[in-house]
This record gives structure tokens, sequence and C-alpha cells, in this order.
């Protein structure tokens, strides 16, 4: 009796029974996390390819309608996260189905946040002082020509913080107005006057709250340190800080705000703009700027480098102010380059009013 070899189509092949092993594998394995984004909708495309890319590595692998669903609900929950804050995070919580099930089902939602409930994190976990020891140098030669009289030369100092400022300017004998909008920062502020026995006003408001009452053609120096080069969102904020600093400012006196410019043949775009506001860094054009200013009587007398400046004139024991300051300054929080290849940078900005 004989017996006939019949040819069989078994897989022998190591390399390929092991991808057919893992490919099962998929039906005994379970996923589950979280991610928090940015609020950044330029981000969309790269976000939803992102969770793709997860989810497919545990073999959850998205039709073409689910993955267009996936992206709408990204775009929705991003828009109207960006739109109430630079702050505001998007979650996406997911989880697969029990095993061999190889579905997965996913939440997706923002979370926000104030600069007041920001602020209030700082205080409660961080290391004061919180800004720094000593005053912008910038702040104090603009008013050292004034030390002669210094009661004469009142000061608004907006954005205050813990009172880096705000208590120098005080002690050297300007008559000196604080406006903070953080409760917590505010109350640092208080605090570091009662202990430094230095008198000034504090104002707990929003600078543009039309019931915060400030004398009119008042001032002669309104400072602004690091407030629109770390909060303003819109170029529309820039023209109301113009138009107030317009009325509060006696004729001769100075308007005084660091803000981000792009450096020579740098154009900053959409995502650019809304990262830089992530990362407290927004960025305005010079052209920006100078519209806001528009039609105002003002006049622009000085355009510094932040870094540069505060180190040449700060004493050593005072630099750098904090450990972040310069990175931050560079513009290397939002760029992952070195300073000198960094493509924005912190400037200092002096506008004087001019006589009517």
């Amino acid at each position: 009796m004989s017996t006939t070899n019949k040819k069989t189509n078994v897989e022998t092949n190591p390399g390929v029974l092991r991808q057919a092993m893992l490919s099962r594998l998929r039906r005994r394995t379970r996923l589950s996390g979280e991610i928090l984004f940015p609020c950044a909708p330029s981000l969309l495309d790269h976000y939803t390819t992102q969770l793709h890319t997860i989810f497919a590595a545990a073999g959850r692998l998205f039709t073409r309608d689910e993955l267009e669903n996936l992206r709408e609900i990204l775009a929705r929950q991003l828009a109207e996260g960006f739109a109430g804050s630079p702050f505001a995070r998007l979650r996406v919580r997911y989880e697969t189905d029990a095993p061999p099930s190889l579905a997965i089902r996913y939440q997706v939602f923002t979370e926000n946040s104030t600069i007041a409930e920001q602020y209030q994190t700082w205080v409660e976990t961080r290391t004061p002082p919180l800004f720094g020891s000593h005053p912008d140098a910038k702040v104090m030669t603009l008013l050292a020509s004034h030390s002669d009289d210094p009661a004469a030369h009142p000061v608004l100092d907006v954005g205050a913080g813990t009172g880096r400022n705000t208590i120098p300017i005080a002690r050297a004998g300007f008559p000196t107005d604080a406006v903070e909008l953080a409760p917590a920062l505010a109350a640092e502020l208080r605090k570091a006057l009662d202990a430094a026995s230095v008198a000034a006003t504090v104002h707990e408001s929003n600078f543009f709250d039309p019931k915060l009452d400030l004398p009119a053609a008042h001032y002669a120096l309104i400072v602004l340190a690091e407030v629109v080069s770390t909060h303003f969102r819109h170029t529309a904020e820039l023209a109301a800080l113009f138009a107030r600093a317009s009325s509060l400012l006696r004729p001769g006196g100075h308007l005084l705000f660091s803000a981000f410019l792009p450096r020579k043949g740098f154009k900053p775009d959409t995502t650019v703009r809304e990262l830089a506001q992530v990362f407290w860094c927004p960025v305005f054009t010079r052209a920006e700027v100078e519209d806001a200013a528009r039609g105002l009587p003002f006049e622009r007398v000085s355009d510094e480098s932040v870094y540069e400046f505060e180190k040449a004139h700060l004493a050593p024991e005072a630099w750098p102010p904090v450990r972040w300051f310069e990175e931050w300054t560079s513009g290397q929080d939002l760029f992952d380059l070195p300073a000198d290849k960094s493509p924005i940078e912190m400037r200092w900005l002096v506008y004087r009013k001019c006589a009517s």
C-alpha cells in the first residue's frame, strides 16, 4: 500500500508566525489612560494623528468615518477652550472594551483656568520671591531723572504682582499706585508693603475695568512689566492700553511695557501665536504695536532688549532676577533653540505722551 505526499499550506516561518500571534494578542490587551493637550486649535491635525497612532498601537484601528468624528470633536473643543483662556487644556480619556472586543471608548472635554487661578497655584506651590527680589533696572533708570523731586512724579504699577517694582518705587519717595488683578498676588503685595513699612495704594482690579477710578492726567510713569509680554492676547488689548494710558498720563509722562516681538525676518503664523500664549509669551509685531498707538499723542522713545538691558544694568547679585528669566526673555520657552537662534525676544518699549 502506498501513501501520497500532499503539499500543504501550513506556515512554518518563525517571523510570520510571531506576527500572527502578536496580531491575536490585541484581543487580550487593554488600553486606558488620559492625555492633556494645550488648547491650540491650529494643532488639530497634529492631535488627531497623535491619538490615532496611540489607539492604533493597541490594535484599535479607526475607520475613516470614526477618525473624522474624532477630528470634529477635537476641533470643537479646542476652539472653545482657546477662546476661553490660553490656560485651557483639552483632556482626552480613553479605555478599550474587555477582550476579545477591539472597541475603544473615549471622552474629550476642556478644562479652563483663569489668570487668578493660575497665580493662586503659584502662591500655594512656589517658593517666594515669585518674580525676583530686585526691581527692573529699566524702571529705576527711567525714574532716576526724577530722583531730585520724586514726590512730584506719581507712578502707576500695573500688574504689580508681589511688589518687586512697587516697593522700591514707593521707598524712593514716588507716590505709587499699584493695580493687581489676581487676588492671591494682591494679598501678597499688601503683606510685603506692610513688612517693608512702605506706603502704596493697592487696587485689586483689572486695569481696564471702567469701575477702576484712577486720576486723569496724573501719572509721570505707567509701568507694565511682564504684563503685555505674559497675558495680552489680542491687538485690541494693546489699543486699549494706549488709550487708557493716554488718559492717565500727564503730558511728558512715559508708558513703559515689555512685549515679545519678532526678530528681523520672522513673521509669526497662527501656530506661533497660539502656542506663544500657551507658553506665557504672546507675540505681537511692531506694526501691530504702532497701529495700536495710532491717533493717540504718543511717540516711541526706546525699543531695547529686556535681556541685554537688565543684564547690563542689574547688580551682579540681582542677575538673573529669577532662574527662568534668561530663557523666557529670549523666547526659549516657546522655541527649543539656542538663544541666538530664537526668532522672538522680549523688548522694553517706552512711549512718551506728547504735550497737547
